[in-house]
């Protein structure tokens, strides 16, 4: 039974679409069935929202996988996640997949609430982001049971499935989220982390707020309205017998859990010289796309370091074989780093073999005995798992999540490269209107800042690109342009602010960016130049900001969160984070600073800042937007915020993915075509129309 979320809908229209789709009927279809050929017909904002998925975001997915693969390599085990908007909810199921027949998953487990990762974010522990914790099947050793995290009440837990379908139930019931665990090597248990010391530090805090809580560098009011715990860095590791009875781990238990400890079958290391990151055979996560040199090291201590070319630059994707002798390796190359080039090296035994280059994603490889398999993303395919032969290189598909997309009308994707006016190389991926007429200049949106995946609606998922294109306009997706501190060596931050934030040096490289990729579009008779709009969340908001505030580019903008300002933003970062920013550059909050300001401020330009502006803010976020907001208000521009209950940043509830993306394509359809579309709620057509018959009372004649 799926726990109900706090929709943003209105209570009649949520007791209309209860009412249409209930919540138990909402779930049958989370695992896909045959059906028959359906017409072809446009995609539409649902269809996004609604897509099954497996694992988390790509740029979260370091070197994990949502892949578990059997020990026989004949069966692979993952979780698919599909989004119900109606419910505000999301189905899950854990299925398994035969190699020899993988059109037919079994499902081995149901249920289960969305577990939403979390991190340490300046001063703030143990911080809730709106992604998609990674969950990792893991195989017992007999193939007969897979191991997961699972959230049905209050903390994430260890379940077990039976392979065969049989049944599944919750092994562990600590009293904290469970952060990782491993089966022991005899199978027969499951050792586990925890931080039980967290319910200690979050006791001390509620006992400090009984006679008031000093302000210090412990606050971000951005994120929370009292200071923040002090993490335990102590973790505790249990083992829980297949009965459920817990006692403390030995310390080979311990071991099989960190990953990091020597085996027996001789497994090799991976280590960056950069950030001095370990790899091992059983796939311990590291960090990703780390500038290094390839080494491995061997059970015997011995260091082997690839002295290729293809062994230096930015890696990711890394996964050993079985026997620990062949280290599978993605390496970023091509323009602007566009490209993934796939080897395989065996240590010691000569240079890496290339195995294939793409502009697609390939993600969570794993080896299943004489073949690689992986989650696979293309620019139109949403994320499917995929079998690579090591030999040739050849792709098979396993496993289509989503095989009814394939019945939807998307328009043409092409992907375009140029330099912006610092020699920076620049790409992007340019999605036109199916139904496009020869000659018609449309109007463009531009979506940031990654395009290496599935063009599903840009970073934090706001946008939804085929969709705008089905309503006609133009798309520019585009990846953000290579920091210009990160094409040179540093020495310091200093250094390095300098580079980026000196007379706003970075901002300035990734408006060229926009420019000249409009200006391409112009020149091929593609788009009408006076209409484009910009969009963007987090360093997509910042870089959309800055050039709506020193271009003429845009007419209209929508961001997922707003603004950094002169007044607000000092004391909703905090003590310690304001600290922080003040090393890239930024001035005292008690200093005017109009050189610094004047460039990157919409309330202190908010005389003459008349380009209409959509901000759809998480509830923790919003207060950053008030100073724009008034200011802007105050003086006559155009400004709606929207502001979405319990969300951080990325925005995880399926009710409000569909919101934001309905109110973007009206939003841009009311400002660039006149005509809000069908996708429109009458109640913000109503406040826009007034919005812009305000505007224009206070312009001047």
């Amino acid at each position: 039974m799926q726990r109900r979320l706090v929709a943003s809908v209105s209570p009649l229209l949520l007791a209309i679409a209860l009412a249409a789709t209930p919540a138990a009927a909402a779930c049958e279809d989370v695992v896909p069935a045959e059906r028959a050929a359906v017409q072809l017909r446009d995609i539409a904002p649902l269809d996004l929202v609604r897509l099954r998925d497996l694992g988390t975001t790509a740029d979260m997915m370091m070197n994990g996988s949502p892949i578990g693969v059997s020990p026989d390599g004949s069966k692979l085990a993952i979780q698919l996640r599909r989004a119900e908007p109606a419910t505000n909810s999301y189905c899950h199921a854990l299925v398994v997949i035969d190699l020899v027949n993988p059109s037919t998953p079994r499902i081995i487990d149901r249920g289960g609430d969305y577990i939403r990762y979390r991190f340490q974010r300046g001063p703030i522990a143990y911080y809730t982001a709106g992604n998609p914790l990674l969950i990792e099947p893991i195989w017992s050793p007999d193939g007969r049971h897979v191991a997961f995290l699972k959230r049905i009440s209050d903390h994430v837990q260890v379940w077990v499935a039976a392979s065969d379908g049989s049944g599944s139930r919750q092994l562990t019931s600590a009293p904290v989220d469970v952060e990782a665990f491993d089966w022991v090597p005899s199978g027969q248990a499951i050792a586990f982390q925890t931080r039980p010391k967290r319910i200690e530090a979050l006791q001390a805090l509620d006992a400090e707020g009984l006679t008031g809580f000093v302000y210090d560098h412990r606050w971000s009011p951005l994120a929370r309205n009292k200071p923040s715990h002090r993490e335990p860095t102590e973790a505790l590791i249990e083992t829980v017998n297949m009965d459920g009875t817990v006692r403390a781990a030995t310390a080979v238990e311990q071991r099989s859990l960190t990953r990091l400890q020597e085996r027996p079958d001789g497994a090799f290391w991976f280590s960056s010289s950069a950030a001095g990151l370990a790899w091992s055979s059983k796939g311990e996560r590291s960090r990703a796309n780390v500038d290094g040199t390839l080494k491995v090291r061997l059970q015997s201590g011995d260091v082997i370091q690839c002295a290729a070319e293809s062994c230096d630059g930015r890696f990711s994707g890394l996964a050993l074989s079985d026997d620990g002798k062949r280290l599978l390796f993605l390496r970023r190359t091509g323009w602007g780093n566009s490209q993934d080039a796939l080897y395989i090296w065996q240590p010691g035994r000569g240079v890496p073999r290339h195995l294939l280059t793409t502009r697609d994603r390939f993600l969570g490889c794993r080896w299943a005995k004489q073949r690689i398999v992986c989650a696979l993303e293309q620019p139109s395919r949403p994320r499917r798992i995929v079998s690579i032969d090591p030999t040739t290189g050849s792709i098979g598909e396993i496993f289509d999540p989503n095989p009814e997309f394939r019945h939807l009308r998307l328009g043409p994707v092409e992907r375009l490269e140029w330099r912006n006016d610092r020699g920076v190389p620049v790409y992007a991926d340019l999605i036109l209107p199916p139904s496009r007429q020869p000659g018609e200049r449309l109007p463009l949106i531009v979506v940031q800042y990654r395009t290496r995946e599935f063009l599903r609606g840009g970073t934090g998922d706001e946008y939804p690109i085929f969709a705008l294109a089905a309503q006609g306009f133009a798309v520019l997706s585009i990846e953000r342009p290579t920091h210009l501190s990160q094409m040179q060596p540093t020495e310091s931050q200093a250094e390095r602010a300098q580079l980026d934030y000196g007379d706003w040096a970075d901002r300035k490289s990734v408006m060229s960016a926009f420019a000249t990729g409009i200006e391409l579009l112009d020149r091929r008779g593609l788009i009408d130049p006076k209409r484009v709009g910009i969009t963007g969340l987090s360093d997509g908001a910042v870089s959309a900001k800055y050039a709506l505030l020193n271009s003429d580019l845009f007419a209209v903008g929508a961001l997922g969160g707003c603004c950094t300002e002169p007044k607000t933003h000092a004391p909703l970062l905090g003590q310690q984070g304001w600290d922080h920013l003040r090393t890239y550059l930024y001035p005292r909050y008690i200093d005017d600073a109009p050189a610094f300001w004047g460039s990157f401020s919409f309330a202190r330009n908010a005389a003459r800042f008349r380009t209409p502006l959509l901000v759809q803010a998480s509830d923790d976020e919003y207060l950053a937007a008030l100073e724009t907001f008034t200011s802007l208000r105050e003086a006559g521009g155009i400004i709606d915020l929207i502001v979405f209950p319990d969300e951080h940043h990325m925005k995880w509830q399926p009710a409000h993915r569909l919101a934001m993306y309905n109110r973007n394509i009206a939003w841009f359809s009311f400002w660039l075509k006149g005509d809000p579309g069908p996708f429109a709620r009458w109640v913000d057509v109503v406040r826009w129309t007034e919005l812009r018959d305000r505007a224009a009372r206070a312009r001047p004649s």
